[in-house]
C-alpha cells in the first residue's frame, strides 16, 4: 500500500487519551490532537487551500504549530517552514521563491510583517474555527510532496529542497528500528521545525504514539530538559556542549537517569564531546545525515567509550564511496529534488542511482563512518550550513569593495565561525558592514570579524585563523 494512516487518526482511535503534545500550561492526548488537525485543516480548506498548494508557515513553538504541518499533509498541500532567524524584510523575496500561495504566521508577528502578495493568515484566525469532533481515518499518500525546505547554498538565492510524504516516513522508520520510542516516551522538541531534523523529530515520536514536548525554556538549559521530563532529545554539538557545561554533578546523574538517548548531529562532532558524555553515563549517539536524505543518514549506537564512528546506515539508505573518496547515498529517504526556477524538480543523481554528499570520508562495515572534510567551501556553525560564497556575493554589493573572502574560524561554542577578509577603497567600520549584511542574511551567517586583505587573498587561510 503506497499510503500511511496519519498517526493522529490512528492513535486517537488505538490510544485517544495518550499525551501527543504537551507543554508546560497545555497538555493534548492524540483524539483532541486529531480534532484541532481536522478543524485546521477545515480552516484551511475555507480559504481556499487545496492539493498541491505552497503553504508557507513561520514556524514558532506556539502549541499548535506541529499540528498546522499535519493538517497540510491531509489536504495535499506543501508545508514550507521558513527560517525564524532570517529578516523579515526578506520575506516577500522568500515567499516568491517559495512559489508560496499562502503565508500563515502567529500573531505575535501581524505588526512586523512586511505587505506580501500571498493570502496571509494567522494561527488564531485558523483555531477559531468551531472545534471538529471527527474520528473519521484519515491515509497519507507516501509520493505527495509534503515540505519545500530551504538550504543554504554558494548563491544569493537558497536552495530549495522537497520531500515527499515517504521521505519522513521512512526517515522515521529506518531509525525508530535502532533507536526505538514507544508510548510513554517524550521527546523534547529541541531543534527548528525550519530543519529537517525537526520535522524528522516529529515524525519519529508521532508515528510511535509518543509525547513531543514543546521546550519551556531553551533546549540545551538544564532546567528545560529536567523539566520537561523528555527522555529523548536531538541536540547538535553545541548544545550538548552547553548542557555539559552548566550542569551540577547531581543534575547530571538526574538527566542519566531521565535520557534513554542523545541523537547528536548537525555538525562536525567532537570525538572528545561524545568521549565526555559516555565517560559520565549519557547515552550519546553520533549520528551523520543532511537535508537531502531527510535527516539521519548513519548512527553510532553503540555507546563504547573506546569507539568512535558515526556509525551504519540506518534501513531505507545506502551509502558508497567513490574513487575519490566522496560520500555518495540513496535510498527511500532520498529528497525528491531541488526546486529550479522553471519550478520543476531537479535531481541530480550519478549513474547508478546515488546522491553525491560533496562529504569525503571512508567507510568500513566493521567500524562504520568516519568524516574527512568537505570538497567544498562549506562548513558548519552550531549546525547551520554556511557557504562562504553567498556572504562575499553580498559584501561584494557594498560600494567601494575590490576583494572579499570569507574564511571558518575555529570557536569553541559553535565549531566554526565567518571571519571576512576585505579589500575595499572605501574605509568601513566592523559594525556599518555587519548591519549592512543584517538587512539580507540570519545573525549566524554575518561574520564576527573583518580583516584587511592587501596582498591577495592568503594560501592555507583556514590554518592561519
Amino acid at each position: 500500500m503506497n499510503a500511511f494512516e496519519c498517526p493522529f487518526s490512528y492513535h486517537g482511535r488505538k490510544n485517544p487519551k495518550q499525551i501527543a503534545l504537551v507543554s508546560a500550561q497545555t497538555n493534548w492526548d492524540y483524539k483532541t490532537c486529531h480534532q484541532v488537525i481536522e478543524t485546521l485543516a477545515a480552516a484551511l480548506k475555507q480559504q481556499g487551500v487545496k492539493s498541491g498548494d505552497r503553504v508557507a508557515i513561520y514556524p514558532t513553538l506556539e502549541f499548535s504549530t506541529p499540528l498546522l504541518f499535519f493538517a497540510l499533509f491531509r489536504l495535499g498541500a506543501i508545508c514550507c517552514p521558513l527560517n525564524t532567524y532570517s529578516p523579515l524584510n526578506q520575506l516577500p523575496q522568500t515567499l516568491d521563491a517559495l512559489t508560496a500561495t499562502y503565508f500563515v504566521f502567529p500573531n505575535t508577528l501581524k505588526k512586523k510583517i512586511p505587505q506580501v502578495k500571498q493570502i496571509a493568515l494567522t494561527f488564531e484566525t485558523l483555531l477559531k474555527k468551531s472545534p471538529s469532533l471527527s474520528t473519521d481515518s484519515h491515509f497519507l499518500s507516501k509520493d505527495a510532496r509534503a515540505t519545500y525546505l530551504m538550504t543554504s547554498g554558494t548563491t544569493q538565492t537558497p536552495k530549495i529542497a522537497c520531500h515527499s510524504l515517504g521521505n519522513h516516513y521512512y526517515s522515521a522508520l529506518g531509525s525508530n528500528a535502532y533507536l526505538p520510542v514507544q508510548t510513554g516516551d517524550r521527546w523534547l522538541l529541541s531543534l527548528p521545525l525550519y530543519h529537517v531534523a525537526g520535522i524528522a523529530l516529529l515524525f519519529r515520536t508521532f508515528l510511535a504514539g509518543a509525547t513531543v514536548v514543546i521546550p519551556e525554556g531553551k533546549p540545551h538549559e538544564v532546567t528545560t530538559v529536567l523539566n520537561s521530563k523528555a527522555t529523548h532529545v536531538s541536540f547538535i554539538p553545541t548544545q550538548l556542549q552547553r548542557l555539559l557545561d552548566s550542569a551540577s554533578y547531581s543534575n547530571l546523574l538526574k538527566i542519566q537517569h531521565q535520557l534513554k538517548s542523545i541523537l547528536l548531529g548537525g555538525s562536525s562532532i567532537d570525538t572528545s564531546l561524545v568521549q565526555t558524555c559516555r565517560e559520565q553515563g549519557l547515552p550519546v549517539f553520533p549520528s551523520y545525515g543532511m537535508t537531502e536524505m531527510s535527516s539521519q543518514i548513519c548512527t553510532q549506537f553503540t555507546t563504547d567509550c573506546s569507539a568512535f564512528s558515526l556509525g551504519h546506515p540506518l534501513p531505507y539508505r545506502e551509502i558508497a564511496i567513490d574513487s575519490k573518496n566522496e560520500i555518495q547515498v540513496r535510498g527511500k529517504t532520498l529528497f525528491l529534488g531541488y526546486l529550479n526556477e522553471q519550478k520543476s524538480l531537479n535531481l541530480p543523481l550519478n549513474l547508478n542511482g546515488f546522491f553525491a554528499t560533496g562529504d569525503l570520508g571512508v567507510y568500513s562495515p566493521k567500524s562504520g563512518l568516519q568524516i574527512h572534510g568537505r570538497k567544498d567551501r562549506l562548513f558548519i556553525s552550531g549546525g547551520e550550513n554556511i557557504y562562504p560564497e553567498e556572504i562575499e556575493t553580498y559584501l561584494r554589493q557594498v560600494e567601494g569593495m575590490i576583494e572579499v573572502r570569507i574564511e571558518p574560524k575555529l570557536d569553541e561554542e559553535y565549531g566554526m565561525r565567518p571571519v571576512a577578509f576585505i579589500q575595499s577603497a572605501k574605509s568601513y567600520h566592523q559594525e556599518e558592514l555587519q548591519d549592512y549584511l543584517g538587512s539580507f542574511l540570519p545573525k549566524y551567517k554575518i561574520p564576527i570579524a573583518f580583516y584587511p586583505l592587501e596582498k591577495g587573498i592568503p594560501k592555507g587561510l583556514k590554518s592561519q585563523i
